[in-house]
């Protein structure tokens, strides 16, 4: 009986465009892109966990703190997806930002840090902000350290 070789449908990507420029062979036994995001819609993005010390979900009207933040950041790069957590833990902002390398963990918590104690003048402070790197996760597992 004749038969076809099986040369891809295994779990590595058929193309990793924004990251590896074309298809991943049959050949390459291990998984090249493990721990790279790939996103076929559109631009990699930088992924960060934002502390930003007191709940901020009370900040996210008009002219709010979340604004402002997000607009000064977007001064040098495009904020694609934010997600505000209503709690004073660790992490609760999530941002995925484009394009990659624009910011670093240590200049962004410098940018929103430089807002300082009374973001827009609504009394809200990020001045003792802190900034991981987080890479690409889930936002209930942000501050997992796995």
């Amino acid at each position: 009986m004749a038969s076809i070789p099986l040369v891809s449908g295994g779990s590595q990507p058929v193309f990793a465009i924004d990251t590896l420029n074309g298809p991943q062979l049959a050949a390459n036994v291990t998984y090249a892109p493990a721990g790279t995001p790939t996103n076929f819609a559109g631009p990699a993005y930088d992924f960060f966990g934002v502390d930003l010390g007191a709940d901020p979900s009370a900040q996210a009207g008009v002219n709010g703190a979340l604004q402002t933040i997000l607009q000064t950041i977007q001064q040098t790069c495009t904020v694609a997806i934010y997600q505000v957590a209503a709690t004073g833990n660790a992490t609760n902002l999530s941002l995925a930002i484009y394009p990659l390398g624009a910011y670093d963990a240590t200049t962004l918590q410098a940018t929103i840090r430089s807002l300082g104690s009374n973001v827009a003048g609504t009394g809200y402070s990020v001045a003792a902000a802190n900034v991981t790197n987080v890479g690409f996760r889930l936002a209930t597992t942000a501050t997992s350290a796995s």
